[in-house]
């Protein structure tokens, strides 16, 4: 928790005094007991009346100064955790955003949602405790004492036993109850993994009567989460009756051997209650402290989580922001790449040239998809080089190298707003003609005309068929001019004839092209074909050339019977 503590910056002042105001409201507690002593054993012992009005009233003075300063300090601890809150999940985010993809892939998005957000929340809300307590606590446990001490040295040893027995009680119900919390925490994404996935697919569990089956899954993720905390809160639950049951012997005790010694007058009526009121003060904050070491224990587990993302290394970033003039545009030599375990590509060379198109075609699985990842820098090759005009591209500044690129993912991503902010993803300052003629060169004129500019798109583009969706996708790309076009399997959810007219309508375009596809005529007229098979190159070469020379090719013609 305590590495987190840069977050705090811009709030010093309010971090510092917010504890200040805490200690301030303690230390008139404190002096209550004792004026009160006083009143009794000088003011009502001696019927002095003026006596009694006079420190009553200081005592009015002090709950009421006292309200106010722990108001105060309430607000400034506040204003510090939300501050401390949003500056962490700020940078969880933006981290989030910045780290691998395979390592984004390997936590998972379900956990780091709970982390940007529930254990994000649990940190904010202990170092909110922290700030109201970090110095209170201490001071009056450790102000009463001194002033038991002051008051009868043999009681206060009441004091001292009960404290060491209640530490002793808290540190036993803590190392039970840590490990429950971990294990709840983890528990949590487990829950978050399984809505995300009820809901994502939820037409396909409806289609196939599997709700009862996804209620069950649910409901075992569920009940482990509630056995999980309700083991430890069981074990929680004994802490307040445990530490009730040792104070109240020690006020008894405090009653009885101090009633003695008022008999024989070594103590007064107004000490005697004076050392029981402290005898309570530190035992309300002895209670709490338990409760704060329960919520620290949650959120030191909530603070290693967001730790883990903001220690997770970044990918090395280049500084080259310049293109040169050379004609190869891509260039991969001998490049391979694992997800996990064996190669999903191996031994990848080729080159593609300025102005000119390649069309990559293979079954599912072969490997396609790996490719463009890798152009895009989703992924690092472990073995060989690709080279972006002419130099490598690990050496360009990420961001100047993927403005460069023209990206259409296979999955159309289509956000939550309207037509226009889809497109603009590509380039905020794009003129809304722009945007109608990629409109127009992805085949979505219609769409365009009937929706506008301003249309309403729903989260993930619900409110659009898959072509449409495809299709808006295919047109972000289009509103900017780039090197190099990607276009992973877009024409997938296209009839033929739409498929036809858009590579012809593309074809257009400047800047080399790259056409992802399983259909023989999506890449049919491209100037270079390659072929993939279990991740390995097995034909490249023009159309013909390679209906002629690969019969893996020669097999795509024969089974697509309109080529």
């Amino acid at each position: 928790m305590f590495r987190l503590v840069r977050f705090l910056k811009g709030h010093i002042p309010a971090t510092l005094a917010a504890p200040l105001c805490k200690l301030i409201e303690a230390i008139a507690e404190l002096a209550v007991p004792m004026i009160i002593a006083s009143v009794i054993d000088t003011g009502i012992a001696n019927g002095d009346k003026s006596y009694v009005i006079k420190y009553c009233s200081l005592i009015g003075v002090l709950a009421v100064g006292g309200f106010i300063i722990s108001v105060t300090g309430q607000y400034l601890a506040s204003k510090v955790a939300l501050g401390f809150g949003t500056r962490l999940r700020s940078a969880a985010f933006k981290h989030i955003n910045s780290m691998p993809i395979s390592s984004c892939d390997k936590i998972g998005g379900a956990s780091l949602v709970t982390r940007v957000t529930g254990d994000v929340i649990n940190c904010q809300n202990a170092l909110n405790m922290f700030l109201r307590l970090v110095l209170r606590m201490p001071f009056v446990v450790i102000g009463a004492f001194v002033m038991s001490m002051i008051i009868d040295p043999i009681l206060s040893l009441m004091f001292l036993a009960m404290t060491i027995v209640l530490g002793a009680t808290i540190a036993c119900v803590l190392k039970l109850t840590m490990p429950r919390i971990k294990k709840a925490q983890k528990n949590l994404d487990e829950i978050s993994r399984s809505t995300a996935q009820s809901i994502s697919g939820a037409r396909v569990i409806r289609a196939f009567s599997k709700q009862n089956d996804t209620k069950s899954g649910f409901a075992v993720t569920s009940n482990t989460a509630a056995e999980t905390n309700i083991s430890a809160a069981k074990i929680s639950a004994l802490l307040t009756p445990l530490t009730f049951a040792v104070v109240n012997l020690a006020i008894i005790a405090v009653l009885w051997f101090g009633g003695i010694k008022v008999n024989i007058g070594t103590l007064t009526q107004g000490e005697t209650f004076a050392l029981i009121n402290y005898l309570q003060q530190a035992f309300f904050v002895i209670v709490n402290i338990g409760n704060v070491f329960s919520v620290f224990t949650r959120s030191s587990a909530c603070a290693a989580r967001v730790n883990e993302i903001l220690d997770h290394p970044l990918p090395e970033n280049g500084s080259l922001s310049e293109l040169s003039d050379c004609d190869d545009i891509i260039k991969f030599d001998g490049v391979s790449f694992a997800y996990d375990g064996d190669y999903d590509v191996r031994d990848i060379s080729f080159t593609l040239k300025r102005g000119k198109t390649l069309g990559i075609i293979g079954g599912t699985g072969s490997g396609k998809t790996t490719i463009v990842n890798l152009i895009e820098r989703f992924y690092t090759p472990h073995t060989g080089t690709i080279e972006f005009c002419g130099a490598d591209e690990a050496a360009y500044d990420i961001n100047f190298l993927r403005k460069n690129i023209g990206y259409v993912p296979q999955r159309a991503a289509v956000l939550r707003g309207t037509l226009e902010s889809n497109l603009k993803i590509a380039d905020e300052n794009v003129t809304r003609e722009r945007q109608r003629n990629a409109m127009e060169l992805a085949q979505a004129s219609e769409l365009w005309d009937r929706l506008g500019p301003d249309g309403v798109v729903e989260n993930d583009g619900r409110n659009l068929s898959g072509g449409q969706r495809q299709r808006v996708s295919i047109a972000r790309s289009l509103c900017r001019d780039n090197i190099l076009y990607l276009f992973d399997d877009v024409t997938s959810a296209l009839d033929y004839r739409t498929e036809r007219d858009f590579i012809n309508a593309v074809r257009s375009v400047p800047g080399a092209k790259i056409f992802v596809s399983q259909r023989i005529s999506a890449v049919s007229g491209c100037d270079d074909i390659l072929v993939l098979d279990g991740g390995q190159i097995v034909g490249y070469g023009s159309h013909e050339t390679l209906k002629k020379e690969c019969p893996l090719y020669a097999e795509f013609c024969a089974s697509q019977s309109d080529m």
